[in-house]
């Protein structure tokens, strides 16, 4: 069998990926990028991922969608016919000589089909196998399911996104782009397969690490529920009733966003010094020794008026000029990137954050790195491209 890169923390450790879509796979990325090895499983149709895109030209092509191919890099990547008594056994003898199984396939199919938890620690009590499930095995939801969608939506992050609104009848809810909450999802998952992989290593234990994506989801609304725990009202989305700076994006006079010559900066005076400073960052205009902007409250009270005349001086100025001047006067003050800009940051460049990776349909491309560093471990980021569809299946399945 094609083995890995001996680095990382999980060196050693075989990681069986039955994940479809973001929130499985991300899971399976995050121990790749520790240095496990990761078998991921598709159907021979294959991971619908494949489909997801985007695509260059925007042509889809299954080895070309960029949301897959970033998802399973350092992976080996073989196909499978669960519907099939070969593609079944194969599967089983994969699981017995795996140490981690990530899955996040239907409630109940792999039970259904002889191949869940309970199947596989017969032969490998050790495993640690990790269900990522809509809402949990027990409870009045657990047969529901969920798409990104409408977990963003369920879980109560859609009302705080983006701020304050004009009318909130016409100007709905609405979840963020780029898959998010699935994200969260599957860095839930690796969160808990990773005590769960160092007890085992420690006792022998195996366990069942079941994932809840609606409670992951809702764990992320801390300052909300905070409020609701205080007897407080959940933070408005009509513009005329937001009184405060709070989380979502609240443009007001303590914090906001600015137009630029080349996009926007946000900005976040909150002190009537840090205010001092940014008057005179501006020169001095006539009209901030306005009455209604002398004080905190002041420009809290007249902050529409109060941005369109600040607005008038960050216009003229890029916004990273901006930013530079602000944080020198000691003004929380920074950027307003686009994904564009980060391809071009000097901070995650010099860091080497993006490495390059060569596909061999897709071509050589960028690829997001981590967070991360550890020391006396060097990361093995980039192994090898994200498999062609059923790709190892001769050198992974045919030792079985």
């Amino acid at each position: 069998m094609e083995t890995g890169s001996a680095k990382g923390l999980l060196s050693g450790v075989k990681v069986l990926e039955l994940g479809q879509g973001v929130s499985g796979p991300y899971c399976g990325k995050v121990l790749a990028q520790l240095g496990a090895e990761v078998i991921k499983v598709e159907p021979p149709e294959g991971d619908p991922a494949r489909m997801m895109g985007p695509f260059p030209d925007d042509e889809p092509h299954p080895e070309k969608s960029g949301l897959f191919l970033a998802l399973n890099m350092n992976k080996l990547g073989v196909t499978l016919d669960l519907h099939e008594e070969g593609g079944v056994e194969k599967l089983r003898q994969l699981a017995e000589s795996s140490d981690v199984v990530i899955e996040n396939l239907p409630q109940g199919y792999l039970d259904g089909l002889g191949l869940g938890y309970e199947a596989f620690k017969e032969e490998n009590p050790g495993m640690v196998y990790t269900s990522i499930t809509s809402f949990g095995s027990w409870g009045p939801y657990a047969d529901y399911r969920l798409t990104d969608l409408v977990l963003f939506h369920m879980s109560g992050q859609a009302p705080g996104l983006l701020g304050p609104v004009e009318d909130t009848e016409s100007d709905p809810p609405i979840r963020a782009g780029g898959h998010q909450a699935e994200f969260v999802v599957g860095m839930a998952a690796a969160t808990a397969t990773l005590p769960a992989l160092y007890r085992r290593r420690m006792t022998g234990l195996g366990a069942h690490v079941e994932v809840s994506a609606y409670e992951a989801m809702v764990t992320q609304l801390i300052s909300g529920l905070a409020n609701c725990a205080y007897d407080r009202p959940a933070p408005p989305r009509d513009v005329k009733q937001v009184k405060e700076a709070t989380t979502g994006g609240i443009v007001t006079a303590v914090g906001g966003v600015l137009r630029c010559s080349d996009g926007y900066v946000a900005i976040s005076p909150r002190e009537d010094a840090q205010w001092e400073r940014w008057v005179e960052l501006m020169g001095g205009p006539d009209w901030a020794s306005d009455e209604r902007f002398t004080t905190r409250e002041g420009r809290e009270a007249n902050f529409p008026e109060l941005w369109r005349l600040v607005e008038g001086w960050t216009t003229d100025h890029s916004k990273k000029d901006v930013a530079r001047w602000g944080q020198e006067r000691r003004i929380p003050c920074f950027p307003v990137n686009t994904v564009e800009d980060l391809f071009d940051d000097g901070h995650l460049r010099h860091r080497g954050f993006f490495i390059e990776q060569d596909h061999p349909v897709a071509g050589k491309l960028k690829y997001p790195g981590v967070p991360y560093r550890l020391s006396g471990a060097d990361l093995p980021l980039a192994t090898r491209p994200a498999p062609l569809l059923g790709e190892h299946n001769a050198s992974v399945l045919e030792g079985l």
